[in-house]
């Protein structure tokens, strides 16, 4: 996929002047956010670049900075970042935070330099690393594994195990297994992790009981638990995970917090509707009357 570079006029989308004014009068994320304080994680701080892609293939560059949690500035940038949340549509597109849809998750993706790659789990289920794990006698069974807080919203994903061999898939909604296909007779479980977790987990950073429980939900047996701990665990599994591409902190968090920009912050109103933000910060983030 190639991105063109192009100016950003006023006209095409939104002057680089009053972001968070603007998003703010289009976003609708106020409405299912319930009153008083906000408790955001002060692990997330740090710049996320965004590319955004027009219909044309054109792409505006921007970043956004947060401080625990709050965004404390948002531009656009005239040269492309050293990394990029790349989705399509203009900069003000917010964070969706229902369930994506396989072709949502396909329409984004994540450029490092000038290689673009596939957002995760798009990178990790049809991965051939894991085409050469070990063959395990009866290690059957069914996952319906989700990730929460990813740049696209919650993604689900159907995880057949047969004797130890992966198989993996993007879905809108669960699935029932057909008669006869895979695993379709094997007991099932549910994990649910957090996108930032589950990039720790691949990444070594987090044992598999230590990203379950910062967060986590398990719907299953305990002995399927640790049929899954144990298959997980193999040299070949670790393996196949360690060989996906590590990715940037920021890219982990911003699907976290980004829901709760124009809610609180230095530059945003506040979670109570109040404009707390001083005069100077207010005519610079809105603009010119």
């Amino acid at each position: 996929m190639r991105l063109m570079c192009r100016p950003w006029a006023p006209g095409r989308g939104t002057d680089g002047v009053g972001f968070v004014a603007q998003y703010r009068a289009r976003s609708t994320q106020q409405q299912t956010v319930g009153q008083g304080e906000l408790d955001l994680p002060a692990f997330a701080t740090g710049v996320v670049h965004h590319d955004a892609v027009a219909a044309d293939g054109s792409v505006v560059h921007h970043h956004q900075r947060f401080e625990a949690g709050r965004l404390v500035e948002w531009e656009r940038d005239d040269a492309p970042g050293p990394w990029a949340l790349v989705r399509p549509g203009d900069p003000l597109e917010p964070c969706p935070t229902d369930v994506a849809t396989p072709e949502q998750v396909a329409a984004a993706g994540v450029r490092l330099g000038d290689e673009l790659l596939p957002l995760p789990l798009l990178d990790d289920l049809p991965s051939p690393a894991f085409d050469s794990l070990p063959h395990v006698p009866d290690a059957t069974a069914r996952l319906r594994f989700e990730v929460t807080g990813t740049p696209v919203g919650t993604q689900r994903s159907e995880v057949r195990y047969v004797d130890g061999s992966r198989t993996a898939w993007l879905v809108a909604d669960w699935e029932d297994p057909e008669p006869g296909s895979p695993a379709a007779d094997a007991p099932d479980m549910g994990i649910s992790l957090t996108f930032r977790n589950y990039l720790f987990l691949r990444s070594g950073r987090a044992t598999a009981l230590e990203a379950i429980a910062d967060g986590g939900l398990v719907d299953a047996r305990w002995t399927m638990l640790l049929l899954l701990h144990g298959l997980v665990q193999q040299p070949e599994y670790v393996a196949a995970n360690r060989s996906l591409p590590r990715l940037p902190d920021e890219l982990g968090w911003w699907g976290l917090v980004a829901p709760f920009v124009g809610l609180t912050g230095p530059l945003d109103t506040g979670a109570d509707g109040v404009d707390d933000r001083s005069p100077d910060d207010r005519a610079a983030d809105e603009g010119p009357a």
